[in-house]
C-alpha cells in the first residue's frame, strides 16, 4: 500500500504539451515526483526533463532507453504520445507499472487489444486507465453527473468548440495530422490522418456513457465536413492559405433503434473568415445538452491563460489527479465507472 508520506513516483512517456504540464506539476508539487522521462526524438535525449518543460533543471534526464526506464522504481507511467502503441503499453504494464493515458482507452473497442492489455496488467499486477478532457471528462463524466438529476433521458449531445488557431500544438500536429491547410479538393477525398483514430477514441467515450446509463448501443456513426479560408490566415502553427482547410466539424453518434442518442459535435476553427462560417466560437468550450425530463444544458468554458493552453492543462491534470485512485485500484483495466470520485490532489496548498 502506498504510504501517505511519500510522493507518487512518475515516469512521463512523451513530452508534448500534455507531458510538459505533467513534468511541471511534478516539479512544483510535493505529492508527485518525476523519476523518468521517455522521449520520441533523438534531439531530446540527454536533456533535463525540466528544461524540456520550461521549468528549469530537475535532475531527470530524458531517454529513449525503454528497458532502463521500466527498471526504475515508479508507481505510474503517464503515457501521452500522439499515437498510442498497444504493444508498447503492454510492455509497460507487464513490467509492473500502472499506466494512465489521455490517448483514449476510456473503454476499449478492440477486443483483441483489450485481451492483450488485461493480460499485461495481470502479469505485472498493474492498472490501466484512460483519462483526459474529451474523452475523459467533458464527454463522459459530465453527462453521467448530470444524469443523476434526470427522470428520463432521450438524447445527450456534447459540443466541443476550440479555436485551433490559438493553441500551441506543433505545425506537424496541426497541419500534417489534423489536416488544417489541406487543399480543399484533397481534403474532400482524403480525411485527416487522425480521423479514424479519433473516431475510435470518441466511440469508446460514447460507450462509457452508455454503460453508465444502462444503454445498449446498436451502431456507431461518424461524419466529417470542413470549412475553407476566405483569406490567408495566420495562426499559432503557421499560415493557412486562402481556399485551404481552416475549420473542421466532426459528428460522432451512438445509435439506438435507428436514432442518435449520444452525440459528440466537434467544431474546430482557426479564426478569420471561413465558408461555411459555423456559429460556434470559443477559445475552448464544452456544452453538454440533455434532452429529457428535466431538460438541461451545462456550459464549461475555459478562460485563456497568459501562458499555456487551458484545455491541455485540464487534460494533463485529470491524468495526474487520477493517480491516487489508479495506484490504489486492483490490477486490470479500470474505467471511470470502476474508480471512486476523482478530485484535485492537494491543489489548494500549492497555490
Amino acid at each position: 500500500m502506498k504510504s501517505k508520506n511519500t510522493p507518487f513516483k512518475i515516469i512521463q512517456w512523451a513530452t508534448g504539451e500534455i507531458g510538459k504540464y505533467v513534468i511541471e506539476r511534478c516539479a512544483n508539487h510535493p505529492d508527485f515526483e518525476l523519476v523518468g522521462c521517455w522521449v520520441f526524438t533523438d534531439a531530446k535525449v540527454g536533456l533535463d526533463a525540466g528544461e524540456i518543460a520550461g521549468v528549469g533543471p530537475i535532475g531527470v534526464l530524458a531517454s529513449k532507453d525503454e528497458e532502463m526506464l521500466l527498471g526504475l522504481d515508479a508507481d505510474i507511467v503517464i503515457y501521452a504520445p500522439l499515437l498510442a502503441d498497444v504493444s508498447e503499453m503492454c510492455r509497460i504494464l507487464a513490467a509492473g507499472k500502472n499506466l494512465i493515458s489521455p490517448s483514449g482507452f476510456t473503454t476499449i473497442r478492440d477486443k483483441a487489444d483489450e485481451a492483450r492489455l488485461i493480460a499485461a496488467c495481470m502479469k505485472g499486477n498493474s492498472t490501466l486507465h484512460g483519462s483526459g478532457i474529451h474523452p475523459g471528462f467533458a464527454g463522459d463524466r459530465l453527462p453521467l453527473v448530470l444524469s443523476a438529476m434526470c427522470r428520463e433521458i432521450n438524447k445527450i449531445t456534447v459540443y466541443e468548440m476550440v479555436n485551433m488557431g490559438e493553441i500551441g500544438e506543433s505545425p506537424e500536429m496541426v497541419f500534417d495530422q489534423l489536416g488544417f491547410n489541406m487543399d480543399a479538393d484533397l481534403a474532400a477525398k482524403e480525411p485527416p490522418a487522425l480521423l479514424e483514430i479519433m473516431s475510435t477514441i470518441f466511440f469508446e467515450s460514447i460507450q462509457l456513457v452508455a454503460d453508465g446509463l444502462g444503454m445498449k448501443i446498436d451502431d456507431f456513426q461518424k461524419q466529417h465536413e470542413f470549412a475553407v479560408a476566405m483569406e490567408d490566415t495566420v495562426i499559432e502553427a503557421g499560415i493557412i492559405k486562402k481556399g485551404n482547410v481552416a475549420g473542421q466539424h466532426f459528428t460522432y453518434s451512438g445509435i439506438i433503434a435507428g436514432e442518435p442518442v449520444i452525440v459528440f459535435e466537434t467544431y474546430w476553427k482557426t479564426g478569420g473568415s471561413t465558408e461555411p462560417n459555423w456559429p460556434y466560437d470559443a477559445h475552448c468550450r464544452y456544452d453538454v445538452v440533455v434532452e429529457g425530463d428535466p431538460p438541461m444544458k451545462m456550459q464549461l468554458d475555459f478562460e485563456r491563460l497568459e501562458h499555456g493552453e487551458p484545455g491541455m492543462l485540464g487534460t494533463a491534470m485529470n491524468c495526474v489527479n487520477s493517480i491516487p485512485m489508479v495506484v490504489a485500484a486492483s490490477a486490470g483495466f479500470k474505467t471511470q465507472l470502476d474508480l471512486p470520485l476523482i478530485t484535485a490532489v492537494n491543489a489548494y496548498r500549492c497555490r
